[in-house]
């Protein structure tokens, strides 16, 4: 089979467009360093809401406070 009226080696039908349109449109996306930095950020949201809910389980998970108020002898 001949490569001819394809542009980068496809030979699928789309005549080259395929290649082009994808690296067109991985261009309009936000940069490695954008990237990063979202996925950063978003790590750091999860580890946050872990924290909240340790704290959230910590207080439900203890027993119930007996130190409240003062006792009085009554006679």
């Amino acid at each position: 089979m001949s490569d001819t009226g394809t542009k980068a080696g496809c030979n699928c039908g789309c005549s080259g467009a395929g290649p082009v349109l994808t690296e067109f449109l991985r261009n309009l996306g936000p940069s490695d360093r954008v990237s990063q930095h979202f996925k950063n950020a978003h790590l750091e949201i999860l580890k946050g809401l872990s924290a909240l809910l340790d704290e959230q389980i910590a207080a439900r998970t203890e027993g119930p406070r007996h130190d409240q108020g003062t006792r009085i002898t009554v006679d």
